[in-house]
Protein backbone atom coordinates (compact mmCIF):
# COMPACT_ATOMS: atom_id res chain seq x y z
CA UNK A 1 0.00 0.00 0.00
CA UNK A 2 1.44 3.71 -0.79
CA UNK A 3 2.38 5.99 1.85
CA UNK A 4 -0.32 8.80 1.88
CA UNK A 5 -0.80 11.98 4.04
CA UNK A 6 -3.98 12.74 5.72
CA UNK A 7 -4.10 16.97 5.53
CA UNK A 8 -5.99 18.57 8.51
CA UNK A 9 -9.57 19.10 8.30
CA UNK A 10 -11.07 22.24 8.84
CA UNK A 11 -13.81 21.89 11.76
CA UNK A 12 -13.64 24.87 13.92
CA UNK A 13 -16.62 23.90 16.15
CA UNK A 14 -16.21 23.29 19.34
CA UNK A 15 -15.87 20.05 21.20
CA UNK A 16 -18.87 19.24 23.85
CA UNK A 17 -19.32 16.25 26.26
CA UNK A 18 -22.19 14.91 27.75
CA UNK A 19 -21.44 14.37 31.47
CA UNK A 20 -23.35 11.21 31.80
CA UNK A 21 -21.37 9.65 28.52
CA UNK A 22 -19.59 6.68 31.19
CA UNK A 23 -23.07 5.91 33.05
CA UNK A 24 -24.49 6.25 29.82
CA UNK A 25 -22.26 3.81 28.23
CA UNK A 26 -22.22 1.08 30.73
CA UNK A 27 -25.53 0.76 30.69
CA UNK A 28 -25.85 0.36 26.95
CA UNK A 29 -23.05 -2.44 27.11
CA UNK A 30 -25.27 -3.94 29.85
CA UNK A 31 -28.53 -3.97 27.79
CA UNK A 32 -26.31 -5.13 24.92
CA UNK A 33 -24.83 -7.62 26.15
CA UNK A 34 -28.45 -9.11 27.54
CA UNK A 35 -29.66 -8.71 23.53
CA UNK A 36 -27.04 -10.90 22.60
CA UNK A 37 -27.06 -13.39 24.75
CA UNK A 38 -24.82 -16.27 24.37
CA UNK A 39 -23.12 -14.09 21.72
CA UNK A 40 -21.79 -11.53 24.38
CA UNK A 41 -18.31 -12.47 24.43
CA UNK A 42 -18.16 -12.88 20.46
CA UNK A 43 -16.30 -10.47 18.81
CA UNK A 44 -18.89 -8.66 17.05
CA UNK A 45 -19.22 -7.35 20.97
CA UNK A 46 -16.23 -7.04 22.07
CA UNK A 47 -16.17 -4.38 18.96
CA UNK A 48 -18.89 -2.32 20.44
CA UNK A 49 -16.84 -1.96 23.55
CA UNK A 50 -13.94 -0.73 21.47
CA UNK A 51 -16.60 1.30 18.99
CA UNK A 52 -17.71 3.56 22.29
CA UNK A 53 -21.18 4.30 20.48
CA UNK A 54 -22.47 6.17 23.13
CA UNK A 55 -19.70 8.36 23.14
CA UNK A 56 -20.61 9.71 19.57
CA UNK A 57 -24.20 10.30 20.29
CA UNK A 58 -23.35 12.12 24.15
CA UNK A 59 -20.82 14.33 22.04
CA UNK A 60 -23.83 14.96 19.90
CA UNK A 61 -26.26 15.51 22.41
CA UNK A 62 -24.43 17.09 25.43
CA UNK A 63 -27.24 18.11 27.94
CA UNK A 64 -29.71 15.11 26.79
CA UNK A 65 -30.79 12.45 29.50
CA UNK A 66 -30.40 9.35 29.76
CA UNK A 67 -33.42 8.27 29.10
CA UNK A 68 -33.73 10.68 26.17
CA UNK A 69 -30.73 8.86 24.44
CA UNK A 70 -31.68 5.49 25.32
CA UNK A 71 -33.75 4.15 22.12
CA UNK A 72 -31.76 6.42 19.97
CA UNK A 73 -28.26 5.22 21.02
CA UNK A 74 -29.74 1.46 21.01
CA UNK A 75 -30.72 2.48 17.33
CA UNK A 76 -27.75 3.75 17.00
CA UNK A 77 -25.74 0.81 17.97
CA UNK A 78 -27.82 -1.41 15.65
CA UNK A 79 -27.28 0.59 12.78
CA UNK A 80 -23.52 0.36 12.78
CA UNK A 81 -23.76 -3.21 13.66
CA UNK A 82 -26.17 -3.36 10.63
CA UNK A 83 -23.56 -1.40 8.65
CA UNK A 84 -20.61 -3.72 9.50
CA UNK A 85 -22.78 -7.18 7.64
CA UNK A 86 -23.67 -5.09 4.70
CA UNK A 87 -20.50 -2.57 3.93
CA UNK A 88 -18.03 -5.52 3.06
CA UNK A 89 -16.30 -6.81 -0.37
CA UNK A 90 -17.54 -10.32 -0.79
CA UNK A 91 -21.66 -9.61 0.53
CA UNK A 92 -23.68 -9.87 -2.84
CA UNK A 93 -26.00 -7.28 -3.45
CA UNK A 94 -28.96 -9.48 -3.56
CA UNK A 95 -28.77 -10.42 -0.63
CA UNK A 96 -28.04 -7.06 0.89
CA UNK A 97 -31.33 -5.95 -0.94
CA UNK A 98 -32.83 -9.02 0.76
CA UNK A 99 -31.61 -7.93 3.87
CA UNK A 100 -32.54 -4.44 3.91
CA UNK A 101 -36.40 -5.20 2.70
CA UNK A 102 -36.26 -7.03 5.62
CA UNK A 103 -35.30 -4.44 8.08
CA UNK A 104 -37.74 -1.93 6.50
CA UNK A 105 -40.52 -3.88 6.64
CA UNK A 106 -39.93 -4.62 10.50
CA UNK A 107 -39.72 -0.81 10.85
CA UNK A 108 -43.02 -0.15 9.54
CA UNK A 109 -44.38 -2.67 11.89
CA UNK A 110 -44.03 -5.83 10.57
CA UNK A 111 -43.19 -8.58 13.17
CA UNK A 112 -39.83 -10.74 12.03
CA UNK A 113 -39.83 -14.30 11.33
CA UNK A 114 -38.61 -16.89 14.34
CA UNK A 115 -35.35 -17.68 12.89
CA UNK A 116 -34.78 -14.34 11.55
CA UNK A 117 -31.31 -12.68 12.30
CA UNK A 118 -31.11 -11.52 15.85
CA UNK A 119 -30.53 -7.68 14.75
CA UNK A 120 -34.08 -7.95 13.16
CA UNK A 121 -35.60 -8.84 16.24
CA UNK A 122 -33.34 -6.12 18.41
CA UNK A 123 -34.81 -3.78 15.35
CA UNK A 124 -38.51 -4.62 16.33
CA UNK A 125 -37.93 -4.01 19.71
CA UNK A 126 -35.80 -0.70 19.11
CA UNK A 127 -38.82 0.41 16.94
CA UNK A 128 -41.53 0.08 19.04
CA UNK A 129 -39.92 1.56 22.17
CA UNK A 130 -39.31 4.57 19.59
CA UNK A 131 -42.67 4.95 18.54
CA UNK A 132 -44.29 4.87 22.28
CA UNK A 133 -42.25 8.12 22.16
CA UNK A 134 -42.94 10.04 18.71
CA UNK A 135 -45.86 11.05 16.64
CA UNK A 136 -46.52 8.76 13.23
CA UNK A 137 -45.44 11.75 11.46
CA UNK A 138 -41.96 11.64 12.98
CA UNK A 139 -41.94 8.02 12.72
CA UNK A 140 -43.19 7.99 8.84
CA UNK A 141 -40.13 10.84 8.19
CA UNK A 142 -37.59 8.52 10.73
CA UNK A 143 -38.95 5.63 8.47
CA UNK A 144 -38.05 7.23 4.89
CA UNK A 145 -34.86 8.25 6.16
CA UNK A 146 -34.01 4.20 7.34
CA UNK A 147 -35.11 3.93 3.59
CA UNK A 148 -32.42 6.57 2.18
CA UNK A 149 -29.52 4.66 3.63
CA UNK A 150 -30.34 1.24 2.62
CA UNK A 151 -31.24 1.91 -0.83
CA UNK A 152 -27.57 3.56 -0.61
CA UNK A 153 -26.06 0.42 0.95
CA UNK A 154 -27.97 -1.74 -1.92
CA UNK A 155 -26.54 0.56 -4.31
CA UNK A 156 -22.96 0.68 -2.58
CA UNK A 157 -23.10 -3.72 -3.02
CA UNK A 158 -24.29 -3.44 -6.83
CA UNK A 159 -21.50 -1.05 -7.45
CA UNK A 160 -18.89 -3.46 -5.58
CA UNK A 161 -20.16 -6.69 -7.11
CA UNK A 162 -19.49 -4.35 -10.66
CA UNK A 163 -16.28 -3.80 -9.63
CA UNK A 164 -16.64 0.08 -11.27
CA UNK A 165 -15.20 2.74 -9.68
CA UNK A 166 -17.77 5.84 -10.09
CA UNK A 167 -17.20 9.19 -11.40
CA UNK A 168 -17.92 11.74 -8.76
CA UNK A 169 -20.96 13.16 -9.59
CA UNK A 170 -22.37 10.33 -8.98
CA UNK A 171 -20.63 8.92 -6.19
CA UNK A 172 -22.03 11.97 -4.50
CA UNK A 173 -25.40 11.00 -5.37
CA UNK A 174 -24.52 7.81 -3.61
CA UNK A 175 -22.66 8.42 -0.87
CA UNK A 176 -25.59 11.13 0.58
CA UNK A 177 -27.77 7.76 1.12
CA UNK A 178 -25.40 4.99 2.06
CA UNK A 179 -23.88 7.97 4.75
CA UNK A 180 -26.87 7.21 7.11
CA UNK A 181 -27.02 10.94 8.24
CA UNK A 182 -30.47 11.44 8.02
CA UNK A 183 -31.71 8.85 10.35
CA UNK A 184 -29.37 10.78 13.05
CA UNK A 185 -30.36 14.29 11.82
CA UNK A 186 -34.15 13.25 12.35
CA UNK A 187 -33.52 11.90 16.09
CA UNK A 188 -32.11 15.11 16.75
CA UNK A 189 -36.07 16.09 17.11
CA UNK A 190 -37.02 12.83 19.51
CA UNK A 191 -33.76 13.03 21.64
CA UNK A 192 -34.24 17.07 22.37
CA UNK A 193 -38.14 17.12 22.64
CA UNK A 194 -39.84 19.18 19.68
CA UNK A 195 -41.24 18.34 16.42
CA UNK A 196 -41.08 20.74 13.68
CA UNK A 197 -43.71 20.34 10.43
CA UNK A 198 -42.92 19.23 7.46
CA UNK A 199 -43.10 22.81 5.85
CA UNK A 200 -40.26 24.12 7.72
CA UNK A 201 -38.01 21.03 7.61
CA UNK A 202 -38.43 21.10 3.01
CA UNK A 203 -37.47 24.66 3.41
CA UNK A 204 -34.53 24.90 1.12
CA UNK A 205 -32.75 26.51 3.35
CA UNK A 206 -33.10 23.87 5.88
CA UNK A 207 -32.76 21.14 2.80
CA UNK A 208 -29.31 22.75 1.41
CA UNK A 209 -27.72 22.66 5.14
CA UNK A 210 -28.78 19.30 5.84
CA UNK A 211 -27.01 17.91 2.64
CA UNK A 212 -24.73 20.37 3.37
CA UNK A 213 -23.86 18.70 6.64
CA UNK A 214 -24.15 15.07 5.36
CA UNK A 215 -21.31 15.88 2.39
CA UNK A 216 -18.84 17.19 5.11
CA UNK A 217 -19.67 13.93 7.82
CA UNK A 218 -19.63 11.79 3.82
CA UNK A 219 -16.45 13.11 3.30
CA UNK A 220 -14.35 12.78 6.46
CA UNK A 221 -15.77 9.27 6.58
CA UNK A 222 -14.08 8.53 3.49
CA UNK A 223 -10.63 10.19 4.86
CA UNK A 224 -10.37 7.97 7.77
CA UNK A 225 -11.40 5.01 6.05
CA UNK A 226 -9.16 5.43 3.30
CA UNK A 227 -6.64 2.71 3.89
CA UNK A 228 -8.80 0.32 5.18
CA UNK A 229 -10.96 1.13 1.97
CA UNK A 230 -7.79 0.41 -0.28
CA UNK A 231 -7.78 -2.79 0.86
CA UNK A 232 -11.08 -3.69 -0.19
CA UNK A 233 -10.89 -4.23 -4.20
CA UNK A 234 -13.27 -1.21 -6.05
CA UNK A 235 -15.12 -0.21 -2.13
CA UNK A 236 -16.42 3.09 -3.32
CA UNK A 237 -14.81 6.41 -1.74
CA UNK A 238 -15.11 9.72 -2.57
CA UNK A 239 -10.60 9.67 -3.38
CA UNK A 240 -10.89 6.37 -5.71
CA UNK A 241 -13.89 8.52 -7.86
CA UNK A 242 -11.61 11.49 -7.79
CA UNK A 243 -8.42 9.72 -8.68
CA UNK A 244 -9.62 8.26 -11.57
CA UNK A 245 -11.86 10.97 -13.37
CA UNK A 246 -8.89 13.63 -13.25
CA UNK A 247 -5.90 10.72 -13.65
CA UNK A 248 -4.28 11.87 -10.36
CA UNK A 249 -2.55 10.42 -8.55
CA UNK A 250 -3.42 9.25 -4.58
CA UNK A 251 -2.16 12.23 -2.60
CA UNK A 252 -3.63 14.44 -4.71
CA UNK A 253 -6.77 12.53 -5.17
CA UNK A 254 -7.41 12.80 -1.40
CA UNK A 255 -5.95 16.84 -1.16
CA UNK A 256 -8.51 17.27 -3.76
CA UNK A 257 -11.36 15.63 -1.21
CA UNK A 258 -9.71 17.93 1.75
CA UNK A 259 -10.81 20.48 -0.08
CA UNK A 260 -13.99 19.58 -0.81
CA UNK A 261 -14.77 18.89 2.75
CA UNK A 262 -13.46 22.12 4.31
CA UNK A 263 -15.34 24.27 1.00
CA UNK A 264 -18.60 22.37 2.68
CA UNK A 265 -17.91 22.81 6.40
CA UNK A 266 -17.73 26.48 5.35
CA UNK A 267 -20.63 26.68 3.00
CA UNK A 268 -22.17 25.22 6.15
CA UNK A 269 -21.57 27.75 8.68
CA UNK A 270 -22.78 30.40 5.76
CA UNK A 271 -26.12 28.84 5.21
CA UNK A 272 -26.40 28.11 9.16
CA UNK A 273 -25.81 32.29 9.72
CA UNK A 274 -28.07 33.16 6.71
CA UNK A 275 -30.92 31.28 7.97
CA UNK A 276 -35.08 32.90 7.53
CA UNK A 277 -36.95 33.30 10.19
CA UNK A 278 -39.45 30.57 10.64
CA UNK A 279 -41.68 32.74 13.32
CA UNK A 280 -42.67 30.56 15.88
CA UNK A 281 -40.25 27.47 15.04
CA UNK A 282 -37.42 29.47 15.31
CA UNK A 283 -36.13 27.82 18.75
CA UNK A 284 -37.00 24.47 17.60
CA UNK A 285 -34.84 25.05 13.92
CA UNK A 286 -32.05 26.74 15.99
CA UNK A 287 -31.86 23.33 17.98
CA UNK A 288 -31.93 21.23 15.17
CA UNK A 289 -29.36 22.91 13.60
CA UNK A 290 -27.17 23.07 16.60
CA UNK A 291 -27.68 19.16 16.49
CA UNK A 292 -26.50 18.80 13.16
CA UNK A 293 -23.15 21.15 13.77
CA UNK A 294 -22.94 18.73 16.81
CA UNK A 295 -23.02 16.07 14.78
CA UNK A 296 -20.14 17.24 12.65
CA UNK A 297 -17.69 17.23 15.26
CA UNK A 298 -18.78 14.60 17.12
CA UNK A 299 -18.33 11.97 14.31
CA UNK A 300 -14.64 13.67 13.56
CA UNK A 301 -13.17 13.77 17.67
CA UNK A 302 -15.51 10.14 17.81
CA UNK A 303 -13.90 8.54 14.58
CA UNK A 304 -10.28 10.07 15.87
CA UNK A 305 -10.39 8.88 19.15
CA UNK A 306 -11.99 5.04 18.30
CA UNK A 307 -10.57 4.44 15.09
CA UNK A 308 -13.46 3.41 13.72
CA UNK A 309 -12.66 3.59 10.09
CA UNK A 310 -9.16 2.86 10.20
CA UNK A 311 -9.15 -0.93 11.61
CA UNK A 312 -6.06 -2.58 9.48
CA UNK A 313 -5.22 0.61 8.25
CA UNK A 314 -1.51 2.59 7.94
CA UNK A 315 -0.87 4.52 10.90
CA UNK A 316 2.26 6.16 9.99
CA UNK A 317 -0.45 7.58 7.26
CA UNK A 318 -3.12 8.50 9.14
CA UNK A 319 -1.74 9.86 12.40
CA UNK A 320 -4.34 11.21 14.37
CA UNK A 321 -2.53 14.08 16.08
CA UNK A 322 -2.93 15.80 12.83
CA UNK A 323 -6.26 15.44 11.40
CA UNK A 324 -8.26 18.50 12.64
CA UNK A 325 -7.40 22.03 12.38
Amino acid sequence: MDAFHLPKLYCPFPQELNPLMNDIEGEALERWAKYLGVHAKHSVFRKLQRSHFPVLLGRCHPGATKEAMRAALDFLIWNFSWDDQVDVGDVPAEWVRQQSEMALAVLKGAIPYHDAPPLLWLLASIRERISERMPAEWMERFIHSCHCYFKGTIWEAEVRSQRVCLDVDTYIELRRLSVGTYMGFTQVEAIEGFLLPESVLSHPAIAELIQTATDVIAWANDLFSLAQDLKDDFHPNLVFSIQKQHGLPLQEAIDRAVEMHDAAVRRFIELETSLPSFGEHDANVATLVSGVRRWIRANVDWSIQTGRYQEGGEAEAISPKSRVA
